[in-house]
C-alpha cells in the first residue's frame, strides 16, 4: 500500500473518532446551560401567563421532554448522513438556516486562506534574505507583536484606526445575509485584514525559520557557487524546503481561522456562521450548534488531511520514515 494511500486511510478512521468526540462534547456543553430551547425562546415577563401543563406540553411537541441520550442518540445519526435536522423553535431545515452564513464565511474565509500564505511568504523572503538586518528586526518584531494580540483585540484596533479616525470603512457592517456575493467581498475588507493579521504573523515565523535554514544549507551555497542567480536560488532552492514547516501548521492555520472567524464576525457584525452560531447558543438551538461544530471540525480535519498529503508529497523523508 503507498504511503499516501496508508495516511488517508489512517486519517479517516481517526476523523470519525474526533468528529464522534466533538459531537459529544458539544452536546454536553449545551446541556450543562442553564435552561433549554423553550425558557430562551419565551421572555421572562411572559413565562408568568404559561402554567406548567402548558409548558410541558410545549417541550413535548419539540421533543425536548425525551432524555438527553435520546437527543444526542437522533442529533448524531442526523450528523452522520449529513442530515442535520429542523430547528426546535420554527422547524426550519438547519442546512436552510445556515446556508446564507455558511456561504459569506466561507467567502470571507477562503479570501483569508489565499491572502494570508502569499503575504507570509513575501515577508519570509524578504526577512530572510538580509537576516539579522533592520527589515528582518522590523518584520519579526510586529510578527512577534501582532501575533500575540488576541482577535478580538485586533478587530477593536481596525475599527479605532479605520473606521474611526480614517473613515476608510464602516465601523459595523449594515447588510443582509443573503447579499450578493461581490456586495459581501466590498464590505468583507477590514474583516478579512483583522482575520489574517495572526495567521500571517505565524505562517510567517515557520516560513522565516525554514528559509534561514535553507539559504545556509550545503545544497544552496553549491548551487550559488555554480553561478546561479540570487533569485532562483531563493524561489527554485530554498523556498520549496522552506515551505515544508509552513504546511505542517496548516490545520493549526485553519483552526486559527476557523475560531478567528467567529470573533471577527462578532466584533464587525459580518452576517456569517459565526454570528449565527452565537445566536444559536444564546437560544439553545442544540441541531444549529451541532450542525456548525459539526462543519467547522469537518473542514479543520480535511485541511489536515490535505497538509499532511502533501507534506508527504513533498518531503522524502517523511516518505521514508512512514516506509519504517
Amino acid at each position: 500500500m503507498s504511503p499516501i494511500l496508508d495516511l488517508v486511510l489512517r486519517r479517516l478512521a481517526l476523523s470519525v473518532l474526533i468528529l464522534l468526540m466533538v459531537s459529544g462534547l458539544v452536546f454536553i456543553g449545551t446541556e450543562i446551560l442553564p435552561g433549554d430551547a423553550l425558557d430562551a425562546s419565551i421572555p421572562a415577563d411572559e413565562m408568568i401567563w404559561y402554567t406548567e401543563e402548558d409548558l410541558d406540553r410545549m417541550r413535548a411537541e419539540l421533543g425536548l421532554d425525551k432524555s438527553p441520550f435520546m437527543r444526542f442518540a437522533q442529533v448524531l445519526g442526523n450528523l452522520v448522513t449529513f442530515d442535520f435536522g429542523v430547528t426546535l423553535m420554527t422547524q426550519e431545515p438547519v442546512f436552510d438556516a445556515i446556508f446564507h452564513p455558511m456561504l459569506n464565511s466561507l467567502l470571507m474565509a477562503s479570501v483569508a486562506i489565499l491572502l494570508t500564505p502569499l503575504v507570509s511568504i513575501a515577508l519570509g523572503i524578504w526577512a530572510a534574505l538580509r537576516p539579522g538586518g533592520r527589515a528582518d528586526g522590523v518584520i519579526s518584531g510586529a510578527t512577534l507583536f501582532t501575533y500575540s494580540m488576541p482577535d478580538f483585540v485586533v478587530g477593536n484596533v481596525f475599527i479605532i484606526v479605520f473606521a474611526l479616525i480614517l473613515g476608510w470603512a464602516p465601523a459595523v457592517l449594515m447588510i443582509g445575509e443573503d447579499a450578493s456575493w461581490h456586495a459581501i467581498l466590498a464590505v468583507s475588507v477590514l474583516p478579512v485584514c483583522a482575520l489574517i493579521v495572526s495567521g500571517v504573523a505565524y505562517q510567517f515565523r515557520l516560513l522565516r525559520a525554514g528559509m534561514v535554514e535553507a539559504m545556509a544549507s550545503e545544497y544552496v551555497e553549491r548551487a550559488r557557487l555554480s553561478g546561479l542567480p540570487e533569485w532562483r536560488l531563493v524561489i527554485v532552492h530554498a523556498l520549496p524546503t522552506a515551505l515544508i514547516p509552513m504546511l505542517n501548521g496548516t490545520a493549526q492555520f485553519v483552526a486559527g481561522i476557523v475560531s478567528g472567524t467567529v470573533v471577527i464576525e462578532a466584533v464587525f457584525r459580518f452576517p456569517g456562521i459565526g454570528v449565527e452560531l452565537i445566536r444559536a447558543i444564546a437560544q439553545r438551538e442544540v441541531p444549529t450548534i451541532q450542525a456548525i461544530t459539526f462543519l467547522a471540525a469537518f473542514g479543520v480535519i480535511l485541511s489536515n488531511l490535505l497538509a499532511d498529503t502533501a507534506v508527504l508529497a513533498l518531503d522524502p523523508k517523511v516518505r521514508r520514515k512512514s516506509h519504517g
